[in-house]
């Protein structure tokens, strides 16, 4: 897959996007390591910059010293695995300050759940917001099913 370098003015956006990612994701004072952070940001603005879920394409949209694109993809691919990153613990003082804020009357909540090779079902809980569901909550059961109880 080739991926291209992005414009002088696509980089000062990302760049911007960049930069407010870290401020808003640095309030919560949950992060074991502010490098990652940094990786979260980066990812990101590239998830955001490119439209798609795929490691590689995002490569371009960080600033990295790493010599080899393969590096950055592999930074990824470390921090998605990484046992020391507490999800719950990072993503709770951000929804609680985004909720704390609502200014509307009504508070729509959805029930979804999928289900993953006929073994395991995510349920998830998530607040309806301008047409899109923002997950506060999941839980992953062993369950054949995505009809839960």
């Amino acid at each position: 897959m080739l991926v291209a370098k992005p414009t002088t003015e696509q980089y000062a956006k990302r760049l911007s996007i960049y930069h407010a990612l870290v401020e808003f994701a640095g309030q919560s004072n949950q992060w074991a390591d502010l490098g990652h952070l940094h990786v979260l940001a980066g990812m990101v603005v590239g998830l955001l910059s490119e439209g798609s879920v795929n490691l590689t394409s995002w490569i371009y949209s960080v600033e990295s010293k790493a010599r080899y694109a393969q590096s950055t993809q592999r930074r990824f691919q470390r921090w998605l695995h990484n046992p020391r990153i507490n999800v719950a613990r990072l993503y709770s003082p951000l929804i609680q300050a985004t909720l704390a804020g609502w200014q509307d009357e009504v508070l729509y909540l959805s029930l979804d759940t999928s289900c993953l090779w006929n073994q395991y079902c995510i349920i998830r809980i998530s607040v309806v917001y301008r047409g899109r569901a923002v997950p506060v909550g999941w839980r992953v059961i062993a369950h054949n099913s995505s009809s839960v109880a």
